[in-house]
């Protein structure tokens, strides 16, 4: 198997770990049993006592049923894709022969994880905080008649927290992609490697900036050079927010064809219409 085979085997996978990452089961879980605590407290009042009801309370209740859903499960999810990368990631290394003994705590002990895992906990804090003013808002206005309908109700909640724990999916999948990204940094100063592949696809909508680099291999000197206009620095975050591209660093003498893809045009400042987007091989 050619090494570029096996950069597309490894990319792909964890492409495939980051996309699963904003999916997990426990949101889910947390969105229907949030939602049913609710209802099921709701239901077991009678309709004189809906009206003096601490609305605070049930949703208090509500939110101490799911947590484990958020506090437990996500945490288990999160940390076996992390586990995921980081082997796959050991696993190419080792290939061509460069050991990365305690990637993971290595990791753990940069200031930039540690900065990600507090906006983690503080977007959390904020998504729980909005998620129990809303519900408190919703189920105001429902229960000022005086009564309410359990499948009016369930659907207005439900989609209220189904609209919150969208911030949870994009959080998890920060918190993953944080550590392949850190992580790959610190597999290049671990292995003291000099030269950085950059893996993606060319789309329609891809930014100019990584179609220029798209399947080239630079020097560290080059990449340190580069800016993308947006979010610093390249070689941790490639073309920028939410860019589908990265850099894996390796060594040409690995392989003929990975030396033959060394860039040889000078990497200059894009255009003043760098934003502007282009069809790929126009």
């Amino acid at each position: 198997m050619s090494i570029f085979a096996e950069i597309e085997s490894l990319e792909q996978r964890i492409q495939s770990i980051l996309a699963e990452s904003g999916s997990y089961s426990s949101v889910d879980d947390f969105v229907r049993t949030y939602t049913d605590t609710i209802l099921d407290v709701l239901g077991s009042f009678s309709k004189s006592e809906l009206a003096s009801i601490n609305i605070d309370d049930v949703i208090e209740s509500a939110i101490q049923a799911s947590s484990d859903f958020i506090n437990v499960n996500m945490k288990d999810e999160i940390q076996s894709s992390i586990d995921d990368v980081l082997t796959r990631t050991t696993t190419f290394y080792q290939s061509v022969g460069v050991e990365l003994p305690g990637l993971k705590d290595a990791i753990n002990r940069t200031d930039d994880i540690a900065e990600i895992s507090k906006l983690f906990s503080t977007n959390l804090a904020s998504m729980r905080e909005e998620l129990r003013e809303g519900t408190k808002e919703v189920m105001q206005s429902e229960l000022a008649q005086g009564f309410f309908n359990r499948e009016d109700l369930e659907e207005l909640i439900f989609q209220y927290a189904d609209g919150k724990a969208h911030y949870a999916r994009t959080n998890a999948r920060l918190i993953v992609s944080s550590y392949n990204r850190i992580g790959r940094e610190q597999v290049r100063e671990s292995a003291s490697l000099q030269h950085g592949f950059y893996y993606g696809d060319a789309r329609v909508n891809t930014r100019p900036f990584c179609l220029r680099l798209i399947g080239k291999v630079f020097t560290l000197q080059d990449i340190e050079q580069m800016d993308n206009g947006q979010l610093s620095p390249v070689k941790i975050y490639a073309g920028g927010w939410n860019c589908i591209h990265s850099w894996l660093w390796v060594d040409p003498e690995w392989d003929e064809e990975l030396a033959s893809n060394i860039n040889t045009d000078p990497v200059v400042p894009l255009e003043d219409n760098n934003l502007q987007l282009k069809v790929p091989g126009e």
